[in-house]
């Protein structure tokens, strides 16, 4: 299958392009159409260490949507908006799947029209360096996008907590579990096919989209336990 990568240019972009490279054709999309061709030169030059012929090309987030029978969001949560609208005239039969997650840094919030409890906690209080989810108002990364599409896209979350340093890692073996969020029984079902294309993944199903949220809030957990008690390779796994 042919995939493109929007946001592919960081951390968590280059390790999709380099673990799905060996099985599809992988394109990587960002605004600055040259960041994007060197990220592709510079992740080249890893396969090609790793005895792999496979090439990964680089071009502007539209193009490499346009492109693409699967198109990865690997962007950040406020650039949300202007990536759909940007990719939304080129959007027909592509399978859409994001792994954003709304969170910050050393701030607690959940936005007032979804829950009526706020906190924001000082960094002398805990100490900082801490990561919260950010609630949407739609309830979740995954519900805001939804909404934004065009009506009948595919549209799937899954990905959100398979550590990216990890993850673009080749020499590391990826134990964990890929929970997967979606109402197309279709199109999660490529997904699973996807994440099985990378060895030692194993894709879950979670639920509809409405799931999503609980997902994407593991991801700050994650970061935490992994920072807090100098742990690595930090990821989800059911037994």
């Amino acid at each position: 299958m042919k995939i493109a990568i929007l946001g592919g240019t960081g951390h968590i972009g280059k390790g999709f392009a380099l673990r799905l490279s060996y099985k599809h054709e992988v394109t990587i999309g960002s605004r600055n159409i040259e960041k994007a061709k060197a990220s592709a030169a510079e992740y080249n030059e890893i396969l090609e260490k790793h005895g792999s012929n496979d090439r990964i090309e680089g071009t502007d987030n539209k193009t490499a949507a346009q492109n693409a029978d699967i198109v990865f969001l690997t962007i950040r949560y406020e650039n949300i908006p202007s990536v759909i609208d940007l990719i939304t005239p080129v959007l027909d039969k592509q399978i859409i799947v994001s792994v954003v997650v709304p969170m910050a840094r050393d701030r607690c919030y959940i936005h007032p029209d979804s829950s009526p409890l706020k906190i924001d906690v000082s960094k002398e209080e805990y100490n900082a360096n801490y990561f919260c989810y950010t609630t949407p108002k739609a309830g979740s990364a995954a519900q805001e996008i939804a909404m934004l599409l065009p009506e009948g896209i595919e549209f799937v979350s899954a990905f959100h907590n398979v550590p990216a340093h990890t993850l673009a890692d080749l020499d590391a073996e990826l134990d964990y579990d890929i929970g997967v969020c979606g109402n197309s029984t279709y199109s999660k079902n490529i997904v699973f096919e996807l994440a099985r294309d990378i060895p030692y993944l194993r894709p879950l199903d979670v639920g509809p989209l409405e799931t999503s949220a609980m997902v994407e809030a593991l991801t700050p957990l994650v970061i935490n336990i992994a920072s807090r008690n100098k742990l690595k390779d930090i990821g989800i796994k059911f037994v």
